[in-house]
């Protein structure tokens, strides 16, 4: 028998071979029948014949089919080769002057050659003889063609290697001697096209590993060559390690070849990502993963076939040494070149969340954008990181990969990163996604520093009107009292009210009179001093708590208008009046004094802090001349109910 690929072992096939080993057909095809100008117009061109090589196969399947429908196999086959075709068509009509397009679609043509002439033999015997003959020859042709643009493709793409014409032209001349040779029955039974299948994925695989050995300092280069490699192995490895190689050993092919074609599919849908450079820079670690899952997968088959086979071990025990094998040693070891392969150096989340903290609190402005390069560097390891200055407002991966560029951030200038891993990767979109969290976290962390400074800033603004409001007007009044006694007392006070300002504690919140009492006592002695006289009156509708921020408002405002009047107003009384009522407090201060206009008079901190602590709880605050003095009227929200006085 002649084994034919996609049939083999058929014995009508074998004796037509036998009887006319030198029948064959060179079909030469024939024109578009209009200009192929466009990518759609060669698209249709391959889609047109790719359907008339359908309908012509489906022809001769059914002549040779004594059932009323076709096989199962005969479909997947089918299928095959119009996905190979349809794929490698589409990339090359859309970039038809380059060589590795070309190629592309070659290898595409020749495997809906081998699968489409092994599907006419899925029926049964192929008559009239000379037509058995051509679709024999034409399945050779396409099986060694397929290997021989494939090991092409590998020697030109992603770059040229070197003296690849020389090897290129060794090899068609090997294939096309030997295929010739085999199916004309002047080699040994052993050298069949089964066996060349076998000699070309070698070589397809030396091929490869010269592309990445070319293209070890180009990362986009080695991307592509990786994916390539990758798919062809996926592809054209599963059906040689399934079907091919089991019957060049002798033994039984593990599934029938027609099923194994479609192993080719993988190679197209691969290559054709690559050929299109298709964000390929996503593929390689998922493509590592897929590899070993594989790898695994036909170690454990290959364990147990050869347990059963040479050792003559039951499957039962076969197939549990195998599993010990597989997961005490091929897991390990896989899991060790997984880290090798597709590991990268990096922060881990809390890692990153504490760098990014510290750069957003970093007090010296200028050296963000420093720090901000040192943790890009510490993420990514790229070979370049400069500014950048056409950045758009999100991550953006540019050159296929090569560069990844960063928006401006937090007064930090763009960032354009280049070459990740020390040039030994390309920028994915799991980076841009890492990237954009880095962003989010950078810009909320810059938000809370903004927070920060404005409670820092707004806590400073309060001790500095608590600073000017009370312990000003406490000393004024200590520095301008005559009784030592008296004196000392108002000093003790101040450095209490230095220290509540300083820790700004209150640990229980006084009620309404018993601040109300303090600050007549103190406003009382401090008057008595300069011998002005105080008119105190209070009316409040229940004795509550009063909070922190309004008993402090009540008695800065209280104290600053006291100062102003003994140092400006030349009062000799001064009238202070609090009403509460359904939680709304009012102040009135009044005064015998000079007064003054209040469209006219330059205010100073005293007042714009006595505005700013009013309005700070809600309030207003205002000031009008009486005849003779003036008058000051403050009012405020001092509880939780909201009734107003009237």
């Amino acid at each position: 028998d002649v084994p034919v690929m996609g049939c083999a072992g058929d014995g009508e096939v074998s004796r037509v071979m036998k009887s006319d080993a030198s029948a064959g057909d060179r079909g030469r095809p024939g024109g578009a029948g209009f200009a192929l100008t466009t990518p759609g117009t060669r698209l249709a061109a391959i889609l047109l014949f790719g359907l008339g090589a359908t309908a012509l196969t489906i022809a001769v399947a059914q002549r040779a089919n004594m059932d009323p429908g076709l096989p199962l196999i005969f479909w997947c086959e089918i299928g095959v080769g119009l996905g190979a075709l349809t794929i490698s068509g589409w990339v090359w009509a859309l970039r038809p002057r380059e060589m590795a397009t070309r190629l592309f679609a070659v290898s595409g043509l020749a495997t809906l050659a081998f699968t489409f002439s092994a599907a006419s033999f899925a029926g049964g015997a192929v008559d009239p003889r000379s037509l058995a003959i051509a679709m024999i020859w034409l399945n050779t042709i396409g099986a060694s063609g397929f290997g021989l643009a494939m090991i092409w493709l590998f020697l030109v793409y992603p770059v040229r290697l070197s003296h690849w014409p020389w090897i290129t032209a060794v090899c068609a001349v090997f294939v096309s001697a030997f295929a010739v040779l085999s199916r004309s029955g002047h080699l040994p039974a052993w050298a069949s096209i089964h066996f060349l299948t076998v000699i070309e994925m070698a070589a397809i695989a030396l091929a490869i590993l010269g592309q990445l050995i070319a293209t070890r300092r180009a990362p986009r280069d080695r991307a592509i060559a990786v994916w390539f490699g990758l798919s062809v192995l996926f592809g054209a490895g599963g059906f040689i390690a399934l079907n091919a190689l089991p019957l060049v050993l002798g033994y039984q092919a593990v599934i029938k070849a027609g099923y194994a074609f479609m192993f080719f599919l993988l190679i197209y849908i691969g290559v054709a990502a690559g050929l299109r450079q298709y964000r390929l820079f996503e593929l390689g670690e998922w493509a590592f993963r897929i590899l070993f899952y594989v790898v695994g997968s036909l170690a454990l088959v290959a364990l147990d076939a050869a347990l059963v086979g040479l050792l003559a071990i039951g499957p039962g025990m076969a197939l549990g040494l195998s599993l010990l094998a597989v997961g005490f040693l091929y897991l390990p070891l896989r899991d060790a070149l997984a880290r090798r392969f597709t590991s990268r150096p990096g922060l881990s989340e809390q890692e990153v969340f504490r760098e990014v903290v510290a750069l957003a609190f970093q007090p010296v402005q200028q050296d963000r954008p420093g720090q901000w390069q040192q943790l890009l560097t510490r993420l990514f390891d790229p070979l370049e990181i400069r500014a950048a200055s056409d950045a758009g407002d999100e991550p953006e991966i540019r050159e296929d990969g090569l560069e990844l560029v960063l928006p401006s951030v937090s007064n930090i200038p763009a960032t354009s990163l280049r070459y990740p891993w020390a040039g030994r990767s390309l920028f994915g979109a799991a980076h841009v996604k890492r990237a954009q969290h880095l962003l989010q976290l950078m810009a909320h962390a810059d938000a809370s520093r903004d927070a920060y400074d404005r409670g820092v800033a707004e806590e400073r603004g309060r001790i500095a009107r608590d600073m000017h409001d009370n312990i000003g007007a406490q000393l004024l009044g200590a520095l301008h009292s005559r009784d030592d006694e008296r004196k000392n007392s108002m000093i003790r006070e101040t450095l209490s009210d230095l220290r509540d300002i300083i820790n700004n504690a209150s640990h229980g919140a006084p009620t309404l009179d018993e601040t109300l009492a303090d600050l007549r006592v103190e406003t009382a002695e401090r008057l008595d001093s300069v011998e002005i006289a105080l008119d105190w009156s209070n009316s409040f509708d229940e004795a509550l708590p009063l909070p922190a921020a309004a008993a402090h408002a009540l008695r800065s405002v209280v104290r600053e208008a006291v100062s102003n009047a003994i140092r400006h107003s030349g009062a000799r009384q001064i009238r202070i009046g609090i009403k509460r009522l359904a939680g709304r407090l009012t102040l009135t201060i009044e005064d015998d004094g000079h007064g003054f206009d209040p469209e006219t008079v330059v205010a100073g901190n005293g007042l714009a802090n006595m505005r700013g602590r009013i309005a700070g709880l809600g309030g207003e605050l205002s000031f009008l001349p009486l005849e003779p003095g003036s008058r000051l009227v403050a009012a405020f929200q001092a509880g939780e109910s909201q009734g107003l006085v009237t």
